[in-house]
């Protein structure tokens, strides 16, 4: 199986599960489930990058210039759409 980072402009891909991260969209801090429907595979260096302004601890309660927040995953008839803050611009990501 080949797992592929689903940021935004990321070539990442692995066929090692181990060099690839499961991003919580709805953080477990803030009690987001393990259901398929709030994961998404994202790479070491982008999940460094994803911000939650509602977590007290951890990587994602760190804001920098790099910083990206991920605001929901949807379906819809083209694919999955992940929705994201990113430098204050909210932007949308379409991908299989």
């Amino acid at each position: 199986m080949i797992y592929r980072c689903k940021f935004p402009n990321c070539g990442y891909t692995t066929n090692n599960r181990s060099q690839i991260h499961e991003h919580h969209i709805v953080p477990k801090e803030l009690n987001g489930s393990d259901s398929k429907s709030n994961m998404l595979f994202v790479c070491p260096n982008c999940h460094s990058k994803i911000y939650c302004p509602e977590c007290s601890s951890g990587i994602h309660s760190i804001l920098n210039e790099n910083s990206i927040i991920i605001k929901h995953k949807l379906l819809s008839t083209g694919g999955q759409v992940l929705e994201y803050i990113d430098h204050g611009e909210t932007k949308y990501h379409f991908y299989s």
